[in-house]
Order: C-alpha cells, then sequence, then structure tokens
C-alpha cells in the first residue's frame, strides 16, 4: 500500500511541474530555472529524487534517472548514454574537452558553449552511474540476500555480487586523478566538473566498494560455516532415517565433547545464608556449632639468633680549628712551593691525629668553599679507583692540589 502511494505520490508531482522539468530537460541542459519554482517544492522534489543539489553553491539539477527516462521516451541518439563502461565515459570526456579547447581557441563560442554542456552531461551521467552501482551494492548487503530462500543459492548470489563489487573496483582504477588534473588544466568550469564532481564521485565510490567487498567477504564466510554444518546436520538426519534401531551416543556424559555440539559454559552455584531472617537463626546455630572442636595450634616464635653487636664508638671528636689551620696551610704548601702535592703525603703531625678519610674530605670542602676568585688559583686531580662490587662507583685514594700558574698573578694572601 505504501509502494502504491509513494508512486502516486510521484506522478502527482510529474504533472504538477511538469513545465519546468520539460525545459530544464529540451533548454536548461539539466538545470532547473529557480525563480519559476518555490523552494518548497525544490526540497520535495529533490526528496522524491527527482532533482539534485550537487553542492549548496551549485544550481539544482535534474537526476540520471529522471534524465535517462527522458532519453529513452524521445530516443534522441544524441541524448542517449554513449557507452555504458566507465572506459568509454573517460574517452568521451577526454573528446569533448579537446573539442571544447579548440572551439576556445577558434573563438566559436556556441560551439564550446555546447560542448561544456556535453562535459558536464557525461560526468553527470557517469557520477551518477558510479554512485548507483555502489548504492546497489549495499542494498543487497543489507538485505543479506534476502530474496531467495536457499542457503546455496545465497551463496551464489553472495559470490556473483563480490566479483561485481570486485570489477567496480578495478575499473574505478580508470579514472586517474592526475589525468584528469591535466585535461581539466586551469579552465574553471572544467576544473569543477571533472576535479570537484567526477573525482569526489569516485572517491566516494572506492571507499563504499571498498567497504562492500570486506562485507561480503564476512557474509560469505559465514553463509559457507552454515552450509558446512547443514551438511553434517543433513548428514545426522540421514543417518536416522536409514539404520533402524540408530541411537546416538550421549554426548552430555562424555568428557570430550565435538566441537559440533553447542557447549555452554557451566554455572557454578553459590549460596549465601540469609542472615536478616529470625526464622532461621536455629537452623544457622545449629550448623555452626561444633565446625571448630580441636583448639588452635599456637605457633610459637622461633628463638631469634643472639648476635654479638660490637658497642658504639664514640663519634671522633677533632678540633675543628687545628684541622682547618692545617689545611690553609697545605694549600699555602702549594703556592709557596709552585708543585703539585699528595693530601696524603702532606697529612698533618701526630698532634692532631686526623683520621685520613675525615683529612681528605677536609681538604675537598675547602676547595669547594672558595670564593670564585680563589678557586681559579688551584687545580685539583682526584686518584681513585673503580668499586670492586658497586658499577659506577669510585673511590678516592688520594688528592693532589697544584697552583694555576695562569691566574696565580691574581692571588693575594
Amino acid at each position: 500500500m505504501m509502494s502504491r502511494d509513494e508512486l502516486k505520490r510521484v506522478f502527482k508531482l510529474l504533472r504538477k511541474h511538469e513545465d519546468i522539468l520539460v525545459s530544464a530537460y529540451l533548454e536548461g541542459g539539466g538545470v532547473i530555472d529557480e525563480s519559476e519554482i518555490d523552494i518548497s517544492a525544490i526540497e520535495m522534489l529533490v526528496n522524491t529524487r527527482l532533482l539534485w543539489i550537487p553542492a549548496s553553491d551549485e544550481p539544482v539539477r535534474l537526476t540520471r534517472e529522471l534524465t535517462g527516462l527522458f532519453d529513452r521516451v524521445l530516443r534522441d541518439p544524441r541524448r542517449l548514454t554513449l557507452d555504458a563502461d566507465i572506459g568509454g565515459f573517460v574517452n568521451n570526456i577526454e573528446s569533448s574537452v579537446n573539442r571544447y579547447r579548440e572551439a576556445i581557441r577558434l573563438g566559436f563560442s556556441d560551439d564550446a558553449s555546447h560542448y561544456l554542456s556535453q562535459i558536464e552531461r557525461l560526468v553527470d551521467e557517469l557520477r551518477s552511474s558510479l554512485l548507483d552501482s555502489s548504492g546497489q551494492l549495499w542494498q543487497k548487503i543489507n538485505s543479506e540476500f534476502g530474496y531467495v530462500g536457499s542457503l546455496n543459492l545465497k551463496i551464489k548470489e553472495n559470490e556473483t555480487v563480490l566479483n561485481q563489487a570486485k570489477l567496480l573496483n578495478d575499473r574505478l582504477e580508470l579514472i586517474k586523478v592526475r589525468e584528469m588534473d591535466e585535461l581539466a588544466g586551469s579552465d574553471y568550469q572544467l576544473r569543477r566538473y571533472l576535479n570537484h564532481w567526477l573525482l569526489g564521485a569516485v572517491e566516494l565510490c572506492r571507499r563504499e566498494t571498498v567497504d562492500a567487498i570486506h562485507k561480503l567477504n564476512e557474509l560469505l564466510f559465514e553463509h559457507r560455516k552454515q552450509q558446512s554444518l547443514g551438511r553434517i546436520i543433513d548428514s545426522f538426519y540421514r543417518r536416522f532415517q536409514s539404520v533402524n534401531g540408530y541411537k546416538p551416543i550421549d554426548y552430555a556424559s562424555m568428557g570430550d565433547i565435538p566441537q559440533v555440539f553447542n557447549q555452554v559454559t557451566p554455572i557454578n552455584l553459590t549460596a549465601y545464608e540469609n542472615a536478616d531472617d529470625p526464622c532461621q537463626e536455629v537452623t544457622l546455630t545449629q550448623i555452626i556449632s561444633g565446625l571448630r572442636k580441636d583448639l588452635l595450634k599456637i605457633e610459637e616464635p622461633e628463638p631469634a639468633l643472639e648476635i654479638d653487636v660490637l658497642p658504639e664508638e664514640p663519634p671522633i671528636k677533632k678540633s675543628l680549628a687545628i684541622l682547618g689551620q692545617a689545611v690553609e696551610d697545605f694549600y699555602l704548601k702549594a703556592i709557596e712551593s709552585g708543585t703539585t702535592l699528595s693530601a696524603i703525603k702532606c697529612c698533618p703531625d701526630v698532634e692532631i691525629e686526623p683520621d685520613m678519610e675525615i683529612w681528605l674530605y677536609a681538604v675537598i670542602a675547602r676547595f669547594n668553599n672558595m670564593e670564585q676568585s680563589e678557586r681559579v688559583l688551584f687545580n685539583m686531580e682526584y686518584k681513585q679507583t673503580e668499586d670492586p662490587i658497586f658499577n659506577g662507583r669510585h673511590l678516592v685514594q688520594d688528592v693532589h692540589v697544584s697552583v694555576n700558574l695562569a691566574d696565580d698573578s691574581n692571588f693575594n694572601p
């Protein structure tokens, strides 16, 4: 009922706007004169796919289906499609572009306008043909070949549509982007028809065709999987019919269930007490009473090992004033001698009794705490060895201090 109403609605629109549609076909090159029709009527004709709008800034045009209907009614050979193949369309477009350029070069504006309209019509027909082809592919895919009932016929239909999609995708390679760009050149109208309209439709058709190929492969895989399972079930049924008294094994009791049967993961049943129900108090008490009859064995901690720890040694108390003076004397001695001094060899006398490590730290700390103007007078070099246990760690064995002769003149003791 809905299809009949829709068809009646289309014929009413054709009768109501017949003058505008015929004028656009015969005189306007497929372009609608928007000054003679209101916007609501245009929207209604676009929704019924009698008109289409290429872009927001482009004029409204007749659809390829309506133009093709007029072509068949008039049987005008000039308006019939010259070649249904994409390669034929491309050749016709190239030929029309060359004639258009020649007419422009010779100054024949009427001929140039005629060939430009011919180019526009060819591009429109090719564009509509590509989009219709990809649309028909998806119509069959979305129906999942429901127009045939047999699974074998669905597989054949799937393979046929898949071959059509692959053929369409291969034929799209005949339309080269670089060739269309070179063919259009710098002409605005040619670039609009060839680059904007045609190449945009080719890119859209290619995306839809590639997606259709992937979807068809998935459907074909599912159909063949169903076909394989159907063969197994059919063999199972014929076994029942051919052998009297045949009884299959109870597969549910088997340890290793064949993959042909559906297997469901068992549900682990768990129970919880209803502690909020006072009627269950006696039952719960009987269940939990006497659960633990043996006393818990308390594990005694193992006796700790006794380790003799040496008493802490008192901190080393050194006279910081005497140690600091010894460090100052060490640096003054380096200046007076003008040679490289070893901190180990210049260790203070026994009256100070410093630890060697503390002495080296004091020498290094004094060097780091010097003002920049004093520090540049000395050179410090560490005599160190690698740690035998830890990588990247070095042990300082000695510190050598010398005077930087280049800046010796700036020193004022």
